[in-house]
């Protein structure tokens, strides 16, 4: 059963981010993605937008069932941009269940690193369109992967093996394309992953989101380039 912790944003708190960000002149940190992106509700300087189950290989459809793309571009053009910071948050649903499943699909005659590759392309057609817009934008990594000994096994594809190994080649990609494109990247994987690629339990929410420990980090990695 899918636990969900701390997933409800308080709006409360959320008019205290703009009061403060207003009155200090300092940036908000609009986080935008899919539930990952809730992580950072009712967190100091960060605003969190939740798509809903949007993928990172779909993101760029201007038509899709999702509506992701309509919802993140709806969200961009009321933003202050000379202010404000995006860091988007998408790719873990792809790692996490479409990467295997569209392997098995194909009956293997695509890699998985192609796959991905072909995921972070769509990815970053939306990612030049933002920066095109004068935001200032930040890229979230991959976590580290779950184990599903104990979990709800309808919320994973393939094995746990398979997975670690999918997020780890994920994230290794996706951090590389981003500084070869000149997009800062948190990446998170190696604070939060084990030796094997799994999600460390100081970090577990529920079965597939990790805690609210990951706004101080995020945060201070964002300060590492001025922006505070």
């Amino acid at each position: 059963m899918l636990i969900f912790v701390g997933k409800t944003s308080n709006k409360t708190f959320d008019v205290y981010n703009y009061i403060h960000s207003r009155t200090y002149n300092i940036p908000l940190i609009h986080v935008i993605g899919d539930s990952h992106s809730t992580v950072f509700y009712n967190k100091k300087q960060f605003i969190a937008h939740f798509l809903g189950a949007a993928t990172m290989h779909n993101l760029n459809k201007k038509v899709s069932l999702t509506k992701s793309n309509e919802k993140l571009f709806k969200i961009l053009r009321k933003l202050n941009t000379k202010r404000d910071i995006v860091m988007l948050s998408f790719g873990e649903i792809d790692c996490r269940i479409h990467m295997s499943y569209q392997y098995e699909k194909q009956q293997k005659k695509i890699t998985i690193p192609k796959l991905i590759d072909q995921t972070i392309f769509n990815y970053g057609c939306v990612l030049k369109e933002i920066r095109q817009m004068g935001i200032t934008l930040y890229v979230y990594g991959m976590p580290g992967a779950r184990e599903i000994k104990y979990l709800d096994k309808s919320l994973f594809y393939g094995t746990d093996s398979m997975r670690s190994d999918i997020y780890g080649e994920f994230n290794d990609r996706l951090k590389k394309f981003c500084e070869n494109n000149g997009y800062p990247y948190i990446n998170i994987y190696p604070k939060v992953s084990d030796k094997n690629g799994f999600l460390l339990k100081e970090y577990v929410a529920d079965e597939i989101h990790l805690n609210g420990k990951i706004a101080d980090f995020v945060r201070q990695e964002i300060n590492k380039n001025g922006r505070n």
